[in-house]
């Protein structure tokens, strides 16, 4: 899957961020009572669905959604925001919501829930839900009054290391189960005079977001699950005992000679989707890049090792500290109600449902319930992400930026680590630059 956070830029987020911290007034949302999560009235015959989906994740969603609207009597009006985070703030504060968003930064949804905006979903229906859901991916949609306000529709899988799968065997490779044992086959690949990685953090103005991800699967095998939620809270700084070990391994593999293509400094000049396609060279450029499922989809990997996919790529789980240890990082969208219109709660039930995601596995997308039909995806290699990486997680965890502050998440997160990688500062001052940035409770 395509990822939106590309489109993204640290100023454009940041600039709006005052939106969800005062401008946004607080209101009741529409034919709300009790609690919010009762629905109220016959339910309206057109419900209206925003979302920001990409062009590989669009035409299933509709045609899922569509189908059971259909069936249900029900009209969708479809409506793609072309950036997300600027045009739902800017619905909300113009009295003018969707009934149902699809948001891809779980913080922002919990600023509109504190503030009145969002409908929780129902005790039931978080508990049907929980019996399939990936363990802990309920915790990203889950707001500091303990209530789930959003549960996903689809998710990426990030916890993934890709190799060129005739190189990687061809060298005497073989996938590593710990992280020290990543550091190993660092080393190996090296002393065979070859080039271990490929690591890439270009993304225009929103460069540096890729490294929130190896830290971020780092700091869950480290630390911990309960650990990465507080830090996520702003509970454990990014200089603390428990955060710091993420980093100091990143350090190790980003910054050791001859490990990087092109070298430490290359890393945030390299574009993050097409920046492992050195892997396919001949000879190999690389043998490791880490990154999130999208990047076996157009504008990712060459065409023609896409067209190719199961026998040119050979993907491996990104290793726990122990063997068995096997948390996964994700992202994805998570749908949330405006109202609490009968029919909008359905639509939006729905789309959380395990029911939905048939047509979009079909083009790629990972369903976040565990009782997904693995066939329906298009190659064995999503087929073998999804059942030996994603379903066999210990722990699920959502993209920790995007649950942080936007000062931070798609703020100084970004931005301090590259001029780490640059050379311009060391971690220390990263580190302690980041919390200094994290905004004062109020």
């Amino acid at each position: 899957m395509i990822n939106r956070r590309a489109t993204l830029t640290a100023i454009a987020v940041i600039g709006v961020a005052g939106l969800a911290s005062g401008c946004l007034s607080p209101s009741t949302p529409q034919n709300a009572n009790g609690n919010g999560s009762a629905a109220s009235g016959a339910g309206k015959s057109k419900i209206s669905v925003m979302y920001g989906l990409g062009p590989d994740t669009e035409p299933g969603f509709k045609a899922d959604v569509g189908k059971f609207a259909k069936d249900n009597g029900i009209t969708i009006e479809f409506i793609k925001a072309a950036s997300w985070d600027t045009e739902i703030r800017t619905r909300v504060q113009g009295g003018n919501p969707p009934d149902v968003g699809l948001f891809p930064q779980p913080g922002l949804m919990c600023d509109l829930a504190k503030q009145g905006h969002l409908i929780p979903f129902d005790d039931a229906t978080v508990a049907t839900n929980k019996k399939t859901l990936v363990p802990g991916i309920i915790d990203a949609g889950t707001c500091a009054d303990g209530k789930v306000y959003g549960l996903p529709n689809e998710v990426s899988v990030k916890s993934v290391l890709w190799t060129d799968a005739g190189a990687f065997k061809a060298g005497g490779y073989t996938a590593p189960k710990t992280l020290d044992e990543l550091l190993s086959l660092t080393e190996k690949i090296k002393a065979d005079g070859k080039t271990p990685w490929c690591i890439a953090a270009e993304s225009g103005a929103a460069t540096g977001w890729p490294i929130t991800d190896w830290i971020e699967d780092l700091v869950l095998r480290f630390a911990g699950p309960e650990n990465y939620d507080k830090w996520v809270k702003g509970e454990l700084k990014f200089d603390s005992p428990e955060i710091r070990p993420a980093f100091e391994y990143f350090q190790k593999i980003a910054f050791g000679a001859g490990n990087v293509r092109g070298g430490t400094k290359s890393i945030v000049a390299t574009n993050f989707q097409t920046g492992g396609n050195a892997m396919f060279g001949s000879p190999p450029g690389c043998f490791l890049f880490k990154q999130a499922t999208f990047v076996a989809n157009p504008g990712g990997f060459p065409d023609a090792v896409i067209a190719q996919l199961d026998t040119k790529t050979g993907p491996l789980p990104f290793p726990g500290k122990t063997a068995g240890d096997n948390p996964v990082l994700l992202g994805g969208d998570i749908a949330a109600a405006f109202n609490n219109d009968a029919n909008t709660l359905k639509v939006r039930n729905f789309i959380a449902s395990k029911e939905n995601g048939t047509e979009q596995a079909k083009l790629g997308a990972f369903s976040p319930h565990t009782t997904a039909d693995v066939s329906l995806l298009p190659n064995k290699t999503l087929q073998t992400i999804a059942s030996e990486v994603l379903y066999k997680a210990s722990a699920a965890r959502f993209d920790g930026s995007d649950l942080m502050p936007a000062k931070v998440g798609a703020g100084t997160f970004w931005t301090e680590p590259v001029k780490w990688l640059s050379g311009q500062q060391d971690l220390h001052t990263t580190l302690t630059n980041i919390d200094q940035s994290y905004p004062k409770a109020s």
